[in-house]
């Protein structure tokens, strides 16, 4: 706590409150003037305002402390002057404005208070700018405390907004590291799977430079892996960085290639400028792509079809069905759905599905962030 922490301020501003009321207490009403269960009772109401600065609110000692100060301050109101009821109203606001004790506790402190003066009021014949004075006060207490328990709440309000937000921002970026630690496990692991397999049985058959072949291009599949692993770091550390779109997929057509698969890309329009999401979003897709034709489609020639119009850049791919293998992702799907995602993040539309015996998948983007609609 430093000099200019508003708890300090204000501890310190209720310090000289009570100092200045009790000595203006004293100086308006002669100690000889009222019996000594007055000023016990007043001092046990100063005393309770002392205390409830050191009590924290959260405690059960605070609804105490403040209502102990606030009966003493209402039976000597009326045996000495409004300034015997200022201890009272402080304690009064500060249990009504702290929202951990429910708003009726209050008030009906409030209410008990009211009767306690009225009745001492008959009792002792009291003046009437005291009692007016009195009620005044209590009046204050519940607008100041009701008002400041708004603002308590709104502020909290707010603070559990923000802090809803950041766990979304979290969860949002764990998903998307979650899309790329799959993408590039699902390339580079899925086709060494399949290049282990063969190298497995073309080694049954005696058939070792073919097997050496396959192992060779094992071991590029594993370096283009690493290389797209640190590829994906680096757009986390930087995700500024952009790249050649057109590029980064016929380097993913060239890979497929090597594996045994037959692509081909084909570009139309003129490229432009997208954002490295945008990018990144069409990359995946395409990536996915060729996974998926490798592990499902093995030896069917997949078309891709990268267009670029005036607002949007547009990937096509189509690999033709083998009999028996899923026709709609549904081994999983989470590529899939990870791609839908990443290109819902960028308020693009995504679709796939069986056409004229083909599973065709579209993947838009736009040249700027717009919104969008998605489709699946």
């Amino acid at each position: 706590m430093t000099a200019s922490d508003p708890r300090l301020f204000g501890r310190l501003l209720n310090i000289a409150g009570i100092i200045a009321v009790s000595i203006l207490l004293v100086v308006q009403v002669p100690l000889a003037d009222r019996p000594p269960w007055v000023w016990a009772l007043a001092g046990v109401a100063l005393l309770g305002w002392l205390v409830r600065e050191l009590v924290p609110t959260a405690s059960p000692w605070f609804v105490v402390t403040c209502l102990v100060a606030l009966a003493a301050a209402s039976v000597v109101t009326t045996s000495t002057s409004v300034l015997g009821y200022i201890a009272g109203i402080v304690c009064l606001a500060a249990l009504i404005a702290t929202p951990r004790w429910p708003l009726a506790l209050g008030l009906s402190a409030a209410g008990g208070s009211a009767v306690v003066v009225g009745v001492g009021t008959l009792l002792l014949k009291a003046d009437v700018p005291t009692t007016l004075g009195a009620f005044v006060g209590l009046l204050v207490a519940i607008l100041v405390g009701v008002s400041r328990r708004q603002s308590r709440t709104a502020v909290a309000r707010e603070r559990a907004l923000l802090e809803e937000r950041a766990r979304t921002a979290a969860l949002t970026e764990r998903s998307r590291i979650a899309r790329d630690i799959h993408d590039v496990l699902a390339h580079s692991l899925g086709g060494l799977v399949l290049q282990l397999d063969a190298i497995d049985a073309l080694l049954d058959s005696g058939k070792t430079e073919d097997a050496h072949a396959r192992v060779t291009a094992a071991r590029g599949l594993a370096a283009s892996g690493l290389d797209e692993a640190r590829r994906a770091m680096d757009a986390l550390r930087d995700p500024e960085a952009s790249a050649d779109l057109a590029g980064a997929i016929e380097d993913l057509v060239v890979t497929h290639r090597s594996l045994g698969g037959a692509a081909a890309l084909t570009v139309s329009g003129m490229a432009g400028e997208l954002s490295p999401d945008a990018a990144g979003a069409l990359r995946r897709a395409a990536q996915e792509v060729l996974s998926n034709a490798r592990r499902h489609a093995p030896g069917c020639a997949t078309e891709l079809v990268l267009d670029w119009t005036v607002d949007a850049a547009t990937l096509t791919a189509s690999t033709p069905l083998v009999s028996g293998a899923p026709e709609s992702g549904a081994g999983g799907g989470r590529g899939l759905v990870g791609m839908r995602e990443r290109v819902e993040a960028v308020s693009g539309t995504a679709e796939w599905g069986v056409h004229d015996g083909a599973f065709a998948v579209t993947a838009r983007v736009p040249r700027s962030p717009v919104s969008g609609e998605v489709r699946a």
